[in-house]
């Protein structure tokens, strides 16, 4: 991607040729510490001339970026002046782009670009959604500072990031390409407040069960359990944005919402499938396209049906479909019982299931 856009050449830098790399990854070494660096640089300058050029350091919910450039005597007798910086917008691209790839590291933003057909400015404004709707600014920094084994911050981080990554697609989906941060906000803040509150009643067994072995796994490396159970959180929202924008929608409380979608996944055993989908190891980039398209589509297609038939009673109307179609919905389910059993998921099965469950669902 970058060399298609003119921002790198590898001989310049030092970079090896594709056969080079592939040939590394099948002996299963990595990058180097320089040609990490490289493409570290590369990564944060191409997301911040985004930013840039997305004018998002004109929107008000950056100001604290702005100011975090100036020492704090001069942000409490010249606010006024430093908002008026000619230079406001490339300040708060720089901080906004470190930070982006700081913390997501360098593969999510451009996957998610690709996945999802994003620009890199809307991918930049919806981490700040995030940032905000989830509290992720205090949880990075508890997981930086707080007394652990290296080896757990780790995970932490990666764990987060793959959460966040999750939650960023949700709201490109839910949003139109250039939406600023502050309506997104003031439209998806109360409903996912609300689910966040509510979740511990609201999640059911294969969701209980995934939240569980995660928790475990960073446990096992000696995180704090505090931590543990803050990236959990994350993980158990999945999906809070999307039900969030439907309730808005459809005019309808999101907690009605939720437990009618909760039921429909738990009864077609979607909940599953999608939990696989977002695990699993990818072996090429067309399989990881393949792959995040199919944990959106799980999740899609409920929010879709519930669009269709939630009617004034979501619950009652999933109830009432899922006893008109039962004989079909046990063929699927047999489907889906199959390929747990399955001692290797591959991305041609859930692929079949996800055609299935979109038959099954437009009933």
């Amino acid at each position: 991607m970058f060399e298609a856009a003119g921002r790198l050449d590898r001989q310049v830098e030092g970079l090896g040729g594709n056969d080079d790399l592939l040939r590394r990854g099948q002996d299963g070494q990595g990058l180097t510490r320089p040609e990490l660096a490289v493409l570290l640089a590369t990564a944060k300058l191409t997301l911040q001339d985004a930013i840039e050029h997305g004018h998002l350091g004109d929107q008000p919910e950056l100001l604290p970026d702005l100011y975090a450039a100036f020492p704090r005597a001069m942000r409490e007798r010249f606010a006024d002046a430093i908002e008026q910086h000619r230079l406001r917008g490339e300040i708060v691209a720089t901080k906004l782009a470190n930070r982006i790839v700081n913390r997501l590291g360098i593969l999510h933003p451009y996957e998610l670009a690709e996945e999802e057909g994003a620009s890199l400015a809307d991918i930049a404004a919806m981490f700040v959604v995030a940032e905000r709707l989830f509290g992720l600014g205090d949880l990075w920094a508890r997981i930086e500072t707080e007394t652990m084994p290296e080896a757990a911050r780790i995970a932490l981080f990666e764990e987060t990031a793959r959460a966040v990554r999750t939650h960023i697609a949700d709201l490109l989906r839910a949003n139109a390409p250039g939406t600023a941060i502050g309506p997104v906000l003031a439209r998806l803040s109360d409903g996912v407040a609300e689910l966040d509150r509510r979740t511990p009643e609201l999640l059911l067994d294969e969701a209980q069960a995934s939240g569980q072995r995660l928790a475990e796994h960073i446990a096992s490396l000696g995180a704090p359990a505090d931590l543990t159970l803050a990236v959990v959180r994350l993980f158990n929202l999945d999906g809070a944005i999307g039900l969030a924008d439907l309730g808005k929608t459809l005019g309808l409380e999101e907690v009605a919402i939720t437990r009618a979608f909760t039921a429909l996944g738990q009864a077609l055993g979607l909940d599953w499938a999608q939990g696989v989908a977002v695990r699993f190891a990818a072996a090429d980039q067309w399989e990881r396209l393949l792959l995040a398209g199919l944990a959106r589509d799980f999740e899609q297609l409920r929010l879709d049906f519930l669009a269709r038939e939630a009617g004034s009673d979501p619950v009652a109307a999933v109830e009432h479909w899922i006893t008109a179609n039962a004989t079909r919905i046990a063929q699927f389910k047999a489907v889906v019982a199959r390929a747990r059993l399955s001692a290797q998921p591959t991305a041609a099965m859930l692929a079949q299931i996800a055609g299935q469950a979109r038959v099954l669902l437009a009933r």
